[in-house]
């Protein structure tokens, strides 16, 4: 099976009149970090940007990421953040994923198959991925044997002073995904036998979600991302450790150069 907006990508291009734009290979370069404006914008700025339908557009973009296209869910989270007070550099982002689309507007989110059906989880954090609150961007996603059936993007609420604190609140919101999928799966009778896998590339993390013995240097997390440590204990969560350069979550956190992220795309199930 398949899920696919092709209509829908098509008559955003026609809105937003960028149906003779050049399609692009990633929906955001690899360099780009979109920032607040540190300055009030001039008069001309602001009516410049008052004619520019952004909050449209990323209305627009953020159903199609939701619904089948996984793989622009992190730009569509940094364009999210400036509805208030966006200028022309986020203007050219926005058009840039309308680009990125139109160019791969036939990719469909396979799902199914014949692998087996199990539950697989892939957690990842950018450490203070945002330039201007210095919190880190956390990203999952969770597959059923082949394709992504639950993914995000998004800051994280706190910052983190270590990237193995980023790494383990990003498991841990993981993990809460993964154990509510399985609840749905075993309403529907497809209750998963052992527990489920989740790929973590920071060593560091995995051995707090294992070992409460290091309470003095994490006392200062919340309690309520060492939930995760219970998870691992009741055997719903196995957490285990994989490269960075096949952690699929890695998609969700920042931009990736060309290469890379078409690799991790067709990890996602998107052909």
């Amino acid at each position: 099976m398949s899920i696919s907006q092709t209509a829908l990508i098509d008559r955003v291009i026609e809105q937003f009149g960028l149906a003779d734009a050049h399609p692009v290979s990633t929906p955001m370069e690899s360099s780009c970090h979109l920032t607040r404006p540190t300055a009030p914008l001039s008069d001309d700025n602001k009516t410049a940007a008052r004619a520019w339908p952004y909050r449209a557009l990323v209305g627009s973009l953020n159903y199609v990421a939701v619904g089948s296209r996984p793989d622009i869910s992190f730009a569509v989270q940094q364009l999210s953040q400036f509805l208030d007070c966006y200028g022309h550099p986020h203007w050219e982002a926005a058009k840039r994923v309308v680009r990125y689309l139109k160019g791969t507007r036939d990719l469909a989110l396979h799902l199914g198959g014949s692998r087996p059906a199990f539950l697989l989880g892939y957690s990842d954090s950018d450490w203070a991925g945002c330039h201007d609150s210095r919190h880190s961007i956390g990203g999952y996603c969770c597959s059923l044997g082949s394709g992504m059936i639950s993914w995000s993007a998004r800051k994280q609420a706190i910052v983190t002073t270590s990237s193995t604190e980023a790494e383990y609140i990003a498991a841990s919101e993981t993990a809460r995904d993964l154990v509510w999928l399985r609840s749905v799966l075993s309403e529907l009778g497809f209750a998963q036998s052992h527990p489920s896998p989740m790929c973590v590339d920071n060593t560091g993390a995995i051995d707090l979600s294992g070992d409460p013995s290091h309470h003095s240097r994490t006392k200062h997390i919340d309690i309520k991302y060492h939930l995760l440590r219970d998870y691992c204990e009741n055997s719903s969560i196995f957490v285990r450790w994989i490269p960075s350069k096949d952690n699929t979550a890695d998609i969700f956190t920042k931009p990736l150069p060309g290469p890379q992220f078409t690799t991790l795309r067709g990890y996602l199930g998107l052909r």
